[in-house]
């Protein structure tokens, strides 16, 4: 019998552990090549490393150090691929393309392996502040994705000039350097900053740019959009979809509303201030529940389908909906067509959509999609005052007249804040509790100098006195804990 021999064990001894021999430079290669390789050395050696020994405090110092290693990286093998796109490298080895060529290399996608590419070359030929973030690790792969894109639909009469202002501002936001907290964006709220990048040089340009990405967004989502269900012949259906944004957080209020874990027996007030407390001991939030968050969920979504209408529809529904957007956006489509009918209206106008809106779940949407709403929803205008002469105004502040603050307040509220009052909290307005700055045990008045939007995490930690509520100059509002006095 004859024993098949490895294809590689014929192979010269590897330069050293955790570095295949084939990916050892060559004696006449590169300097590149020969620093990347010491580089994948020298990641062998911290792997053999025992963690178990290393100090606590140094686990943070390896997370931000290895995460800026991945990005140097990925930065340096966008470049590696523009080269070998600018030498048609893939012609020698009979590939469709670079990206092709890549891929049988890393046995990553084409996809993404062009897409790499592609942004490279922005970098290079555009973005240079971008660039260097990436190529020193102090931006991610996905953050400079999002600046790129962003900056690539800035709209048309946007100069260079200005472009490089707003990419210089959006890296440091990226970077931590330009927020309060220090602390870099996460790709979500990065993506939302993005979008009013243009802020800094020009505000319409930055509300003409914020519209086109909207739109845009809105476009592709609806393209997106698909519901599946499948019956799994046990007594149970199961199924996935994928929805716009602005539907997806309108359904998310509803399931939160309905599966709050104090949904119940938390003090509100109705539009006319009459208090809406109650308790019931039998609902699925009640106490020894036993439910998961997602068991939760499902029985609020079981619930909202048994409460849609039974007559059918007509035409109507049932949202109630705190926008903040100008009248000239919401009747733009109206004075231009003059047409009365919503259902003719476009949602998108490309290039030349101008108009945003602001909803209390803390999403910005495009205009359109809220001017299709504004015509089966009860739209919550936040113009709180009112013309003099008029009775339509309402107070804001109630000094000792009432302990809990009232809906018109919140409404208030919306306007200064469209997150968690905390400087570091996401948690959007609509999830948000009153909280007296001066406790009402302590005569605290009801007004709205006194009113602070907090999540019920923040909330609790508010009112426990090993929490300190304080406001910083540049962070905004924080919980600091008390010294303990010993």
């Amino acid at each position: 019998m004859r024993l098949l021999q490895h294809p590689t064990s014929d192979r010269a001894p590897g330069p050293g552990p955790g570095v295949p021999a084939s990916l050892a430079p060559a004696p006449e290669s590169g300097p590149v090549a020969a620093a990347v390789a010491a580089a994948r050395a020298a990641m062998a050696a911290a792997r053999d490393g025992d963690l178990r020994r290393q100090p606590v405090e140094d686990l943070a110092v390896l997370v931000q150090a290895l995460s800026g290693l991945e990005a140097e990286a990925s930065a340096l093998l966008g470049e590696v691929l523009g080269e070998a796109e600018r030498r048609q490298v893939a012609d020698s080895e009979a590939a469709t393309g670079t990206d092709a060529w890549a891929a049988a290399l890393t046995g990553q996608s084409r996809e993404v392996l062009a897409g790499g590419a592609r942004v490279a070359e922005l970098l290079r030929s555009k973005y240079h502040h971008a660039r260097q973030a990436y190529a020193t690790g102090a931006i991610t792969t996905r953050q400079v994705r999002i600046i790129v894109a962003a900056a690539e639909q800035a709209p048309l009469q946007t100069t260079p000039e200005q472009l490089a202002a707003a990419e210089e501002v959006l890296v440091n936001k990226a970077t931590g350097i330009g927020t309060r907290t220090g602390r870099p964006m996460n790709p979500k709220r990065l993506r939302q900053a993005a979008r009013r990048m243009l802020d800094v040089v020009d505000r319409d340009l930055a509300d003409k740019h914020e519209a086109i990405m909207l739109g845009r967004e809105s476009r592709r989502a609806k393209h997106e959009t698909y519901l599946a269900l499948h019956d799994n012949g046990d007594g149970t259906y199961s199924g996935k979809f994928t929805i716009p944004e602005l539907h997806g957080s309108l359904l998310r209020t509803a399931i939160e509303t309905l599966s709050a874990p104090r949904r119940l027996n938390k003090a509100r007030t109705g539009a006319d201030g009459e208090s809406m407390s109650g308790y019931d001991e039998s609902a699925p939030t009640g106490p020894d529940h036993g439910l998961s968050g997602w068991e939760i969920a499902g029985n609020a979504l079981c619930e909202l389908i048994e409460h849609l209408p039974t007559d059918g529809w007509n035409g109507a529904n049932a949202l109630t909906l705190l926008v903040t957007m100008t009248a000239e956006d919401l009747t733009r489509d109206l004075a231009a067509t003059g047409d009365l009918d919503p259902s003719n209206w476009p949602d998108w106008q490309g290039p030349h959509e101008t108009g945003t809106a602001r909803l209390d779940t803390g999403i910005r949407t495009a205009a359109g999609d809220l001017r299709r709403l504004a015509c089966e929803a009860g739209l919550v205008p936040t113009v709180l005052g009112a013309p003099p002469g008029t009775n339509d105004s309402v107070p804001l502040d109630l000094g000792r007249t009432r302990r809990l603050h009232t809906h018109h307040q919140r409404k208030a509220l919306f306007l200064l804040y469209d997150t968690c009052a905390i400087g570091t909290c996401e948690r959007p307005f609509a999830w948000t509790e009153t909280h007296h700055l001066t406790p009402w045990a302590h005569h605290g008045d009801t007004d709205l100098d006194d009113a602070l939007p907090l999540c019920s995490w923040h909330h609790h930690r508010a009112h426990d006195p090993r929490w300190h509520l304080t406001q910083h100059p540049l962070r905004g509002w924080e919980l600091k804990a008390r010294r303990r006095v010993r």
